[in-house]
């Protein structure tokens, strides 16, 4: 015999316990008498404290010392030799061919045939292959959970490395534990102490490579661009591109030496696409959602006096930018032009041009600029005359002149500030190139701060991103993600949230009152998991135990041990009970 929990053998302290409760007893008995005042005269005096007295071994005292052993070896596990109990691990290779034809049916149906052939006594753990493994179900689950698990599995992730997750269900499955690996091909490196089950089948796919949509190389209007690989011989298929219920197209394509380019025009405001191939092996790569580029305007709140904005050129400047917004409020707006430093938000950007004071100096160069910085892109300033008074700027110095700062760039804790020493009542810089090129720039980098979706386009398995507004009334202060299956998943981060995208299709970003407020196409994209040529169908048990050699210290199933003390604990507690009972009446 052994112990699951010799600890729990503790327990047995309870039997000398109730012979001392029975040892030191104290019960005193009712006697019916004729009459109380017979007794006034005496009183009743009892001993202090308990004293010993003689052993009754009624049946009572046999039942409680029973039920008390009977707890502790209850507590203890015993077990009489049964059978091992096994703790088997499933590993689920996740990517995106173990979906192609039978194999996910194939696979489902294995792993349910083998959880089904263990005891109750057994346990269970389910991991899912990815860049980083995933618990589908336990650790140490029950049998019977395996099935509900299985319905979660839709492998569509891109070729990765499974040892990672082999190696950690071979930490999990260390000494009596098993590990079965189910794949559709050859699995790396040693895996002779695994049970690899593959079951992939080769098939003609056709997949969808590439697909993008952007302006026309003419500037007008907007294409669609697609790249068709086609594998295993597979020669043509039939495409369909839908907006809606609309078709813009649909035609059957050929492959030539195995891909084909194409480019479809898009109407006018078309929304989202959605590009299909005809049913082959794997589904996956036969669908294609494309969001169109997001508009991004960027908010600009104009603070400026009023005689400082015709000096600064500003109306024929703005006449010149495009993808802007006029702003009242300058909470709500990501650049602020003002003749003094506000307090910003996050996120915001602020151009400062002070006005000037004390004495200025004309300059003609040589100008010293910061090209690495993206507000100076293209910035050149030949032939200006810029009019500055001498006063330092803080922050980084992006265009000097001689020991004079003409910008600088200030960080904040709330976004930034670029500050611009320029008097325009003299001079030609605010009528050069160069100042609506430098306006363009800033107002460019601020487009990224606009709230939305930074990129609506996204591979399956990257991390699609929303930037929120932090203004109270938006309804983006708490995020959910919901994906084509309805299934939702609250958003997490202050300025930007993210999910990991697992499922292609159309998902939807949603705020307060389940208000849609963007939305992210996701898609599957790669060539090697489309490529079905290498899949393999085989079985191969493992040759030696996870983690090393042997099964000692194996644990056993103790649950029918368990089972009939926990009986016998019970019968007999009600036993003593209906005892006691009966000599009370």
């Amino acid at each position: 015999m052994s112990f699951a929990t010799p600890w729990g053998l503790l327990g047995l302290l309870a039997v000398p316990l109730v012979v001392f409760v029975h040892l030191f007893r104290r019960h005193l008995r009712e006697r019916p008498i004729a009459a109380l005042f017979l007794w006034t005269e005496q009183r009743l005096v009892a001993d202090a404290g308990r004293t010993r007295t003689r052993l009754l071994r009624t049946p009572s005292f046999w039942l409680e010392c029973l039920a008390a052993a009977t707890l502790g070896l209850w507590l203890g596990g015993p077990s009489l030799g049964g059978a091992v109990a096994r703790h088997v691990v499933f590993v689920l290779d996740d990517s995106a061919s173990m979906s192609s034809g039978a194999t996910l049916a194939s696979a489902r149906d294995e792993v349910a045939k083998r959880a089904n052939g263990l005891s109750s006594g057994d346990r269970v753990t389910v991991l899912r292959t990815g860049p980083h493994p995933e618990v589908l179900l336990g650790p140490k689950a029950l049998p019977g959970e395996v099935a509900s698990a299985l319905t979660r599995w839709r492998p569509v992730q891109a070729r990765h490395d499974p040892l990672p997750t082999l190696d950690l269900a071979r930490e999990l499955a260390a000494g009596p534990g098993e590990v079965v690996f189910c794949t559709d091909e050859e699995p790396p490196g040693d895996c002779k102490d695994l049970t690899v089950v593959a079951l992939g089948q080769g098939a003609p796919n056709v997949a969808i490579l590439t697909a993008q949509r952007g302006a026309r190389s003419n500037g007008a209007g907007e294409e669609l661009r697609l790249r068709l690989g086609g594998y295993s011989g597979a020669a043509g298929s039939q495409l369909t591109v839908r907006s809606g219920e609309q078709v813009l197209a649909q035609q059957a394509v050929e492959l030539r030496d195995g891909f084909l380019d194409l480019a479809i025009e898009l109407p006018d405001g078309t929304a989202a696409v959605q590009v299909q191939l005809a049913p082959d092996a794997l589904a996956v790569d036969n669908e294609a959602w494309l969001l169109p580029a997001p508009a991004r305007v960027v908010g600009v709140c104009d603070l400026l006096p009023a005689a400082q904005r015709p000096l600064l050129e500003l109306d024929r400047v703005m006449l010149a930018l495009r993808g802007f917004r006029r702003e009242v409020d300058a909470s709500r707006a990501q650049l602020v032009l003002s003749d003094k430093p506000g307090q910003l938000t996050a996120g915001q950007t602020e151009i400062v041009v002070a006005p000037a004071e004390g004495e200025r100096d004309a300059w003609r160069g040589p100008f010293v600029l910061d090209r690495g910085h993206p507000w100076l892109a293209g910035l050149q300033l030949e032939g200006v005359v810029w009019l500055s008074s001498r006063r330092t700027l803080p922050g980084h110095v992006l265009a000097a002149v001689g020991n004079q700062a003409l910008l600088s760039e200030e960080f904040l804790d709330a976004g930034r500030r670029l500050w611009v020493n320029l008097d325009p009542s003299a001079g030609n810089a605010p009528r050069s190139p160069d100042w609506p090129l430098l306006l363009a720039n800033v107002l460019e980098s601020c487009r990224a701060e606009v709230p939305g979706a930074e990129m609506p386009n996204v591979v399956l398995g990257n991390e699609a991103r929303y930037r929120r507004s932090l203004l109270a009334g938006n309804g983006d202060t708490a995020l959910q993600l919901e994906a084509p299956d309805g299934t939702r998943r609250p958003g997490h981060g202050l300025r930007t949230v993210g999910w990991l995208l697992e499922q292609p299709g159309l998902h939807r970003v949603l705020g307060s009152d389940d208000r849609e407020l963007d939305r992210f196409a996701a898609r599957f994209h790669d060539p090697s998991e489309s490529d079905l040529r290498g899949l393999r169908t085989f079985v191969a048990p493992a040759t030696r135990a996870p983690g090393g050699e042997g099964r000692e210290g194996s644990l056993r199933d103790i649950s029918l041990e368990q089972r009939v003390l926990g009986l016998l604990l019970l019968t007999f507690v009600v036993l003593d009970w209906w005892w006691l009972a009966r000599r009370a009446r």
